[in-house]
């Protein structure tokens, strides 16, 4: 009985200290938090999509404080949010900008005009199909069109059409990166706002091999090249590429284009 008293003493007295030594550390490396943290944290979106570069909202707010951030560095954030988060900040009307971010495109026009080499009926992630087998479709590089990109857009800026295509909304488009890190098949990417012609296609194929697959593809025809009155666009490896620093949208090579592989945003 006495053995257990002392026992019982003993881990008293460890559990007092122990409590004793967290309320020292605590006390001792305690960071005051700004207080402007968490007001500019309730005035930016939320969505924490990353467009700002950095791994969410709070993340930005805590660098906006520390002066590591612009307060033009979120292309979501509405204008009077930014008002007021240049407000705490003490920040004058004249430091906010209004910031264009580049839109996504989807480099390929195929859908269910891209051929199947199988019928998939696995689960409705493109990601998952692409590991299958490098996917259903002839073409390698072909759109799965599963719709990940669009699950993967916090701002329902994507929307499949009946061709099973995802279509990009530039108006709704943040330029978060979101829909391109979530495809597997490299096919999405940031195009300048200024600029309004993309190529439609990434595949590499030779044109009879693309013509097998999919009837939209770049056949490498060479006639966007004769017809670009600035030299934007060349062929490598047998792929049409623009150069959009000299294209200055005059939108020649998409009427010339017999496939329709060069498309305008």
């Amino acid at each position: 009985m006495k053995g257990i008293i002392l026992a019982v003493l003993s881990l008293s007295g460890l559990s007092f200290a122990f409590g004793l030594l967290l309320a020292w550390v605590s006390k001792k490396f305690y960071i005051k938090l700004d207080a402007r943290v968490a007001k500019i944290s309730d005035l930016l979106p939320g969505v924490n999509c990353g467009a700002c570069g950095l791994s969410g909202c709070s993340s930005l707010a805590e660098a906006l404080v520390g002066k590591k951030a612009d307060v033009n560095s979120c292309t979501v954030c509405a204008a009077d949010s930014k008002e007021k988060i240049a407000e705490v900040l003490g920040l004058s009307a004249s430091d906010i900008k209004e910031i264009k971010s580049p839109i996504a495109v989807v480099a390929c026009g195929g859908g269910k005009r891209a051929k199947d080499k199988f019928e998939y009926r696995g689960l409705m992630d493109c990601r998952v199909a692409h590991n299958n087998m490098r996917g259903h479709k002839l073409c390698s590089y072909a759109c799965l069109g599963l719709g990940t990109c669009v699950e993967a857009c916090a701002f329902g800026a994507i929307v499949m059409t009946e061709d099973d295509i995802p279509v990009v909304n530039p108006e709704l488009c943040v330029g978060c990166l979101k829909c391109v890190e979530a495809c597997p098949r490299d096919i999405i990417y940031m195009l300048d706002r200024k600029k309004k012609v993309y190529i439609k296609c990434r595949s590499h194929e030779k044109g009879p091999q693309v013509m097998k697959s999919c009837k939209v593809g770049c056949i490498g025809c060479m006639k966007c090249v004769k017809i670009c009155p600035v030299k934007a666009i060349t062929i490598e490896d047998n792929l049409a590429v623009i150069d959009h620093k000299k294209c200055i949208n005059c939108l020649k090579c998409v009427e010339v284009c017999p496939t329709k592989a060069i498309a305008v945003v």
